[in-house]
C-alpha cells in the first residue's frame, strides 16, 4: 500500500524539493501552502478516512505557526506522526519539539538520507 505524506510549508521550493523526495521513496505527496489550508486537507482526509502516514510542518509561517498547526492537528488525531521542517535551529521549540507533539526534526537543508533514516526509525517506511 502507497504511503501518504502531508508537506505544509509557505515556501514553494522547499514543498516541491520536498515532495520529490517523497515521491522517489514511494509515497503519495499532498502540499498545503500554509496552516490554515494544511489542517483543511488533514481534516478532510480523516473524514474520509484517507490517513496520513506523516505530516511534515514547517516551524515558521505567516498566519498559523507550526506549533499552532501542530496543536490542531493533534486535536483532530492524537497520534498524527508529525515532523518539524525548519531552518530555524535556535528557536526553542526545536528544543521541546516533543512536548509539542512532534515525532522529529528535519533540519533544513536536508538530504534525501536524512530524511529517509528519520522516517525509517519513526517506522514510516
Amino acid at each position: 500500500m502507497t504511503k501518504k505524506a502531508l508537506i505544509i510549508d509557505d515556501n514553494e521550493f522547499v514543498r516541491d524539493t520536498l515532495k520529490n523526495m517523497l515521491e522517489f521513496l514511494g509515497f503519495e505527496v499532498t502540499m498545503a501552502e500554509d496552516g490554515k489550508r494544511g489542517l483543511e486537507i488533514f481534516t478532510s482526509h480523516i473524514i474520509s478516512k484517507n490517513f496520513f502516514d506523516v505530516v511534515f510542518v514547517d516551524l515558521i509561517m505567516p498566519g498559523l505557526s507550526g506549533k499552532e498547526v501542530m496543536e490542531e492537528l493533534r486535536k483532530i488525531d492524537p497520534n498524527v506522526n508529525a515532523l518539524i521542517s525548519s531552518g530555524y535551529f535556535n528557536d526553542p521549540m526545536i528544543a521541546e519539539y516533543e512536548k509539542l507533539g512532534f515525532k522529529g526534526i528535519l533540519n533544513k537543508p536536508y538530504t534525501l538520507d536524512e530524511l529517509k533514516e528519520i522516517l525509517q526509525r519513526l517506522n514510516i517506511i
